[in-house]
């Protein structure tokens, strides 16, 4: 086929949901779509050669803009590259439409060229699976392609957002025959879906406020959530309202809240029996995953009578095995709600006894990094005391961990990690995602085996002046000498560690980012300075350590501990 009506209208189709916006990896197989996407009027393309890179930038620009981004590969094991990143919006509800073109069914395993088994290929990470009819040559076919195409729409910003999969199968030719008319129409088959707020019924707000008001140790803890201020206000006048320690790592963009507690992490990783003293009887929770172990161990061992966790719509995970009632509801909009329902109280004790241990880890952390001699933890707190106002982006593994121990700061507007399957794959170009669809300044703090990994989150011809970023390179995997496991095998720097000698002098070199270099405390100010300086291409800072990492780690939870702060 050449690129017929129905396909036309399955671009118009989506421009008129609000899709705005496709990033297409080259190839053959999907012309067709590619030029009904690039030519219309109210669609914006972007090339990217790596589908790997590709998706995850992808994952970027939809978080950032919160809305469906469309990703487009031909056929063959270039679609397989899409899974990590697809898996990583599954687990983060980000709205992705996956376009896969395919060969015509009957040549699969017959041994032609770029054919595999794409028929809900990514079935166990996405919300639905939709396949195109190959032929668009009956009305029937074309009122399917239609319905398909709304209904993926509809799933994939429904509910809870996620990547749906659409595989679309052409047979050749796949290019406009000369002189092909050319229109978009406006009288395509459109099914939009009006969603009902969800609202508690008065018997269930009863059992809740009841609930409530017998519990004397109230814990309110965020797991992953993007910035939202309605939400941090509502958690705001809950505090004041009822007096309760609220909890946030520094993924869940609570940081600016006045009376986070921030350092979960050092306040529960202190003397067990001290934390017998901090066991909630009612715990509620909100958001995705949480970055402190020792918040799960905690939870764990030392359960809640009554669970609460709040989202929209769906099922959540038992993180801490205490899970008692699920509320359909936003969370900003329930503890409103809440607030308004319950009783005040001016028992500040419980809460206190937080916020003095916020205080005194606070303190502490400060006076340990004032100690310390240079080193990866000492730098990410002087990166994010001296960094202007920022969307923060941090890779996994040790950056996100060290910023979190940290704690966040208030000129970071929002920050944004890939903690939802927690991978070093595509980190960078998340952040390059995000840093193409907003105008602010986007700080990435990376670590070498993530960036190395990521390196072609750069090889498009993107313009992302906007995007600095931060390179601790220790020249491995240096969290494994963290682990406990790893770092008692004699293996370990062979094959955990799996120690490298790049230098990013080159990466910046080919992609036109300009390199700057640090090893030494001293230089780390000037060198930031010259970093956050206005720039028309990206600038990278490298940062090189040679001590080893465990041992300062190791030394901060001994003195946790030994001084129970």
């Amino acid at each position: 086929m050449s690129v017929s009506q129905p396909i036309l209208d399955l671009a118009e189709i989506c421009a008129q949901h609000g899709v705005r916006h496709v990033l297409i990896s080259p190839g053959s197989r999907n012309a067709p779509l590619a030029l009904s996407f690039s030519r219309h009027p109210e669609i914006t393309t972007k090339m990217v050669s790596d589908e790997r890179s590709a998706g995850y930038i992808g994952l970027g620009m939809a978080q950032g803009l919160k809305e469906p981004i469309v990703l487009l590969c031909t056929s063959g094991t270039a679609a397989l590259n899409y899974g990590p990143a697809i898996a990583e919006a599954f687990y983060q509800k980000v709205p992705l439409l996956i376009f896969t073109a395919d060969r015509p069914p009957e040549w699969i395993d017959q041994n032609d060229g770029q054919s595999i088994r794409q028929r809900n290929l990514f079935q166990n990470h996405v919300k639905h699976s939709y396949g195109l009819p190959v032929s668009l040559q009956h009305p029937d076919e074309v009122w399917q392609l239609h319905r398909t195409i709304n209904q993926a729409i509809n799933t994939c910003i429904s509910d809870q957002a996620g990547p749906v999969h659409i595989n679309a199968p052409f047979r050749e030719p796949f290019y406009p025959r000369s002189g092909q008319p050319w229109e978009y129409r406006k009288d395509v088959s459109l099914v939009n879906i009006q969603h009902s707020k969800s609202e508690l019924e008065t018997s269930d707000w009863g059992k809740l406020v009841k609930q409530w008001s017998e519990a004397t140790n109230i814990l309110v803890v965020g797991g992953q959530y993007p910035k939202s201020e309605a939400l941090i206000s509502a958690l705001e006048a809950l505090q004041q309202h009822c007096k309760v320690p609220i909890l946030g790592d520094i993924t869940s963009n609570l940081h600016r809240g006045k009376g986070v507690i921030k350092h979960v992490e050092l306040i529960l990783g202190q003397d067990d029996a001290f934390l017998d003293s901090l066991k909630p009887d009612l715990l509620l929770t909100f958001g995705g995953a949480h970055i402190s172990k020792n918040l799960k161990r905690f939870l764990r061992r030392h359960s809640p009578d009554q669970h609460w966790h709040v989202q929209e719509s769906g099922y959540p995970p038992d993180t801490f095995k205490s899970l008692s009632a699920v509320i359909p509801m936003d969370p900003a909009e329930f503890i409103q709600q809440l607030t308004a329902r319950t009783s005040p109280s001016d028992d500040e004790k419980w809460s206190q006894t937080w916020k003095d241990q916020e205080a005194s880890v606070t303190s502490w952390i400060d006076e340990f990094l004032r100690k310390q001699d240079f080193n990866e933890l000492a730098a990410v707190q002087q990166v994010l005391d001296i960094c202007p106002e920022a969307h923060l982006h941090l890779s996994n593994s040790s950056p996100v961990r060290w910023s979190d121990l940290i704690g966040g700061k208030s000129q970071i507007t929002e920050i944004s990690s890939n903690r939802g399957t927690s991978g070093i794959d595509g980190c960078t170009s998340s952040a390059l995602g995000h840093a193409l669809v907003n105008q602010r300044l986007n700080l990435l703090i990376t670590g070498d085996m993530a960036f190395f990994y990521d390196r072609n989150a750069f090889w498009h011809q993107l313009s992302v002046p906007n995007l600095k970023i931060v390179l601790l390179n220790n020249h491995g995997g240096g969290i494994f000498r963290l682990i406990d496991g790893p770092k008692d095998q004699p293996e370990l720097e062979r094959l955990f560690v799996t120690q490298q000698s790049l230098s990013a002098k080159n990466t910046c070199k080919d992609f036109n980012i300009k390199y700057l270099y640090c090893n030494h405390r001293n230089e780390l100010k000037t060198r930031l300075t010259e970093l956050f300086e206005p720039n028309d291409h990206i600038s990278l800072l490298e940062i090189e350590f040679s001590n080893n990492m465990s041992e300062i780690y190791q030394e901060l939870k001994t003195s946790l501990k030994q001084n129970h702060v």
